[in-house]
């Protein structure tokens, strides 16, 4: 028998269960008071169903859990809760809502034979993450750009820490040294000399100021120059931050304007305008001697550097400036001028004794100003004279006949004077100074006759007038007009051109040409009239000579002494008839141009001698002498031998008429460089000045009937001797005689040979 009853037993076992469900309840509830306390959202799962939930759990079962989720995420959510369902492993990812913008923490894990899932928004979190990854981010860029930028930099770059030691630098300063950085750290390396780099370190610490100061180094071979800075290092105590820029460029460019200043000056100091420098204070910092000459200064005074007040004061002192009403304000404002002028000025001073001058100031370069005086008082002097005399010149050009225009190179019209307007009937307005040259022929298409090709005939007569080579001619218009034109190339580049109305000139010349001709064809019909009336003169004498020297013969019976005298006289003159008609015949010839010479080598002294001997017997007659005189060195001379001997007989002839008994013919040969010079002269009576003009002329009428014949014989060797390219000179003097010289050139020598040529044929 049981010790206990079967409704003992069943009230112990409800009261066991009962102790139980109140421990289950008691320890549930402190479970939940736990998970509230953390604050994010949980469940609890058994497996297939959210068994309990925080409120802000945004699902009750399972399926809501996954649609709350961006369905991106679906998979990955749906795996992990499956592998902690079945395999108790854990999880933690973050997973975006659908229907928001919020980012979770969700993970899960198994406690004991239940499930617990945590939710954790965290979109603040992630939000201030990215900030910071995106900063510093962002510092590092900027850090490695500033890196990039001190190694691309061509400045020196360093750091010094508290023991002035450098703790960083740039490429620029490892390349300087042709080193490593590391190497720079290590062995503490300086691209100058280390006293001076540290010195300036320490300088830079003490006076917490930027310091600076030139040196030189030796960088990659060659001697370079820097300016170097040291500053206090702002956010480390005792570190200093240095830097170094080349400055050689700069340095030469210093020492070359320097040399710049040096050769301005020297060339300054040779100028023979006057130029003085004061600087923005007035000091005087410069002047030449041209300077002290004009204004006549106590160059000691200009030694001490005065100012421009100063200056302006000595000179108004000597009279050397005009005069002011109120000085002190002109002093005030040639003060201002020194800090307020930024472009050059220039005007005129006229002195009180009584000088121009012409000043100029310009800022200077290097601050103040430079101040230029030259004396102008001749060059205006000048320039007045020069004006009275353009005045002159062009109211010279206004009253010209001639039509003048002038057209720089670049072919735009300059001067033009009235004539030209009135040549080529222009209005006052039809022509402008700085016209094209085109636009004004254009205005001309009307007088020329052009064949319907206006732009090559503007062309032609463009090139003509402008291709610089000196040249005249002549227009011919429709109107009738001809124009005479000149083209001078002036010195400057311009051109020149005159016009003249030549209508008339041209009409008088045609005329007289006209004239000429009708002259000369009187003149033909003359010596054809004296050639036929000499041949019918000829013939009878012959006959009368012929039949006279019959007589004489006494061939019919002998004469009485009257009729021998009656026949002589008839043969003397008939003999002086028939040699006047030869000569006129031989004129006539030379007149029509019947007669040419035929040159060839004559022997000069042979002739004369023949001449002599032809005359013997007359001089001896009339008791003269005849006395040839030939030079040793004249021999053979290339001459019409012919028609010498007939030059050379009649003025023999002539000087035997003219010469009284007892007198002297000479006959002299003589070279006078390239020529032979023939002379015959007489001791006669002499030609009178008034008859020496006429002498030579063509049947010139003269009242003695001697002279006449004389006359025409030296008409004809003066023809004779042109024929020969030579000339005829004469000297007379009354009672003392007549000298007449005949000079014959040397011929060419391709005549000489034609000559023998027609000769041999």
């Amino acid at each position: 028998m049981l010790p206990f009853s079967l409704s003992t037993l069943f009230l112990f076992v409800a009261a066991f269960c009962a102790v139980l469900c109140c421990k289950s309840r008691s320890n549930s509830h402190f479970f939940k008071k736990v998970l509230l306390s953390r604050g994010d959202a949980w469940a609890i799962s058994d497996g297939d169903k959210i068994t309990d939930c925080s409120p802000s759990f945004p699902a009750t079962t399972i399926p809501q859990l996954k649609e709350y989720f961006d369905p991106i995420n679906a998979n990955k959510l749906s795996a992990a809760l499956h592998q902690l369902f079945h395999q108790k492993t854990p999880f933690q990812f973050r997973l975006n809502a659908a229907k928001s913008d919020a980012i979770y923490l969700f993970e899960g894990e198994p406690i004991e034979d239940r499930f617990i899932l945590w939710l954790k928004n965290i979109t603040d979190q992630v939000h201030q993450e990215k900030l910071s990854q995106d900063l510093l981010k962002n510092r590092e860029e900027q850090l490695q750009s500033l890196h990039f930028i001190l190694n691309s930099i061509p400045v020196l770059v360093w750091q010094r820490n508290e023991h002035q030691k450098i703790t960083f630098c740039n490429a620029s300063y490892a390349n300087a040294l042709q080193t490593t950085p590391e190497k720079i750290y290590e062995d503490s390396l300086e691209f100058i000399q280390p006293r001076f780099a540290k010195v300036l370190a320490r300088k830079a610490i003490h006076t917490g100021e930027l310091q600076s100061f030139e040196s030189s180094a030796i960088v990659e071979g060659q001697k370079r120059y820097f300016r170097i800075y040291e500053a206090v290092h702002p956010n480390k105590t005792g570190c200093t931050i240095g830097l170094a820029h080349n400055i050689t460029e700069l340095n030469d460019v210093r020492m070359e304007v320097k040399r710049l200043i040096k050769a301005h000056d020297e060339v300054l100091a040779h100028l023979s305008t006057a130029i003085s420098v004061h600087d923005g204070e007035g000091i005087l910092q410069y002047y030449n001697q041209a300077y002290v000459t004009l204004y006549s200064f106590d160059e000691e005074f200009l030694k001490t550097n005065p100012r421009l007040d100063e200056v302006l004061e000595e000179l108004r002192s000597r009279r050397q400036l005009p005069e002011f009403a109120d000085f002190p304000a002109y002093k005030r404002q040639r003060l201002m001028q020194l800090k307020e002028q930024i472009e050059p000025l220039e005007g005129l001073m006229h002195l009180p004794d009584e000088r121009t001058l012409r000043t100029f100031s310009a800022p200077h370069p290097m601050g103040g100003l430079l101040f230029m005086s030259e004396d102008v008082t001749d060059y205006l002097s000048l320039e007045r004279k020069n004006k009275t005399f353009l005045d002159a010149y062009q109211a010279t050009l206004d009253n010209l006949f001639e039509g003048v225009i002038v057209f720089g190179s670049h072919s735009r019209l300059k001067i033009f004077n009235p004539s030209f307007l009135r040549l080529w009937n222009f209005d006052v307005n039809d022509v402008k100074s700085g016209q094209h040259l085109t636009t004004i022929i254009d205005k001309l298409k009307d007088f020329f006759d052009y064949d319907e090709d206006w732009e090559g005939f503007k062309s032609k007569f463009l090139e003509e007038i402008t291709d610089r080579v000196p040249k005249t001619g002549q227009l011919k218009r429709k109107d009738g007009m001809i124009i005479n034109y000149r083209y001078v190339p002036l010195p400057n580049g311009d051109h020149l051109l005159s016009y003249t109305d030549a209508t008339d000139t041209l009409r008088i010349k045609h005329i007289q040409k006209e004239q000429k001709q009708a002259i000369e064809t009187a003149e033909k019909l003359k010596s054809a009239f004296i050639t036929n009336i000499s041949s019918e003169l000829r013939s009878p004498l012959n006959t009368i000579v012929s039949f006279t020297d019959i007589l004489s013969q006494q061939y019919f019976g002998p004469l009485n002494k009257r009729q021998i005298d009656y026949v002589e006289g008839i043969t003397t003159n008939s003999e002086k008839l028939l040699g006047l008609v030869n000569d006129i015949l031989d004129l006539a010839s030379l007149e029509a141009g019947y007669i040419s010479m035929e040159h060839r080598p004559t022997n000069v002294p042979s002739l004369l001698k023949s001449l002599v001997t032809f005359f013997d017997e007359t001089v001896e007659q009339n008791k003269q002498y005849l006395v040839v005189k030939c030079h040793k060195l004249v021999e053979e001379w290339p001459l019409d031998e012919k028609r010498v001997k007939q030059i050379l007989l009649n003025l023999i002839a002539n000087a035997i008429k003219f010469t009284p008994t007892g007198g002297a013919i000479t006959v002299e040969a003589h070279l006078n460089n390239e020529t032979l010079e023939i002379c015959v002269s007489d001791s006669g009576v002499g030609i009178p000045p008034e008859e020496q003009e006429f002498i030579f002329n063509d049947f010139e009428e003269v009242p003695d009937r001697e002279k006449a014949k004389t006359v025409i014989g030296l008409s004809l060797v003066k023809k004779l001797v042109e024929l020969h390219g030579g000339d005829l000179e004469l000297e007379s003097e009354l009672e003392k005689g007549t000298k007449i010289t005949c000079i014959f050139p040397k011929p060419e020598q391709s005549l000489v040979e034609k000559d023998k040529a027609r000769e041999v044929s």
